[in-house]
């Protein structure tokens, strides 16, 4: 039997102490309501009311039944309420994580305009270069970049990314303008390591790919640390475009091999800025507005 519609219809039954004024209460026929009754008592095995040609009143039994499930019934009511709500307004906390320095390049004014579109959404905002595992940390959705090589996570690429190989101008009178990928060896290079890994550049040219191990005197994790060595004319650098692109148009950086493709792996075509998250999420109704709003700005 339906427990909750019997409930509403018991519950009510006990404010109206009418068969009728329920039935007409919850627009439905009186012999609905005396059927869900008799039903509820059946399945109990004990009578919750007392009936008479004058009225109805609750056994000892039915008070204290009303009293026990009454909570029972407004949670349902209020979960009810709560998913009717968020399909009109999305809301409830959600946790997010986002490499440092994208999220502050990026993300900060975007995420604070999201905030105020939508105020019952509770943004919970995790910034770290670690790659956090979304199957076993209290986070509902991620943003990475470059390649999404986990198949068990859903991804939405919000924009494309294309990395930059680029010099100061004074670097580059100063020691000269490389002519091929090679030419990288006997230069200063600053490259973005992780975990202390060794760094490999990859350069591809149509089917044409080279790469050289980047070598220099100062290597890192930290993209904002890099782009001001290399602003500082202290080497070369391969960095995304959205963090080099406003320093190439104030003339404080050049790019170099515009015409090659730079990866950090062999396999890069699909680099980008993705979107990710677990199936079956249960903030899906916020991570799509989330995603919808980013993919708007960023893509």
């Amino acid at each position: 039997m339906d427990y909750f519609s019997a409930l509403q219809i018991f519950h009510s039954v006990c404010e109206t102490t009418s068969f009728t004024a329920t039935a007409k209460q919850l627009g439905v026929a009186v012999s609905s309501v005396t059927r869900q009754i008799d039903n509820l008592e059946q399945s109990l095995g004990i009578a919750l009311l007392n009936r008479s040609t004058r009225k109805l009143s609750l056994t000892a039994a039915g008070i204290r039944y009303q009293q026990q499930t009454k909570s029972i019934l407004d949670d349902l009511q209020q979960v009810n309420q709560q998913l009717k709500d968020e399909v009109l307004e999305p809301q409830g906390k959600l946790r997010i994580t986002f490499p440092n320095t994208y999220g502050a390049c990026k993300l900060s004014l975007l995420l604070a305009e999201f905030a105020t579109r939508y105020p019952k959404i509770e943004l919970e905002l995790i910034s770290s270069d670690d790659f956090v595992d979304l199957f076993s940390q209290p986070i509902d959705l991620a943003i990475r970049l470059g390649q999404i090589n986990d198949d068990r996570l859903i991804a939405k690429k919000l924009a494309p990314q294309q990395r930059l190989l680029v010099a100061s101008p004074a670097y580059l009178q100063q020691h000269g303008t490389p002519e091929t990928p090679q030419d990288l060896t006997a230069l200063n290079c600053l490259p973005f390591t992780y975990r202390g890994l060794a760094a490999k550049w990859y350069f591809k040219q149509g089917e044409k790919m080279e790469s050289i191990w980047a070598k220099g005197n100062l290597s890192g994790n930290n993209a904002e640390m890099l782009l001001q060595a290399c602003l500082d004319g202290q080497g070369i650098t391969h960095l995304p475009d959205w963090l080099v692109e406003r320093h190439l148009q104030a003339g404080k950086l050049v790019q170099i091999f515009a015409n090659w493709q730079i990866t950090p792996t062999d396999t890069a075509e699909n680099d980008g800025i993705y979107l990710v998250y677990t199936p079956n999420n249960r903030q899906m109704m916020k991570i799509n507005v989330l995603s919808e709003f980013l993919f708007e700005r960023l893509g």
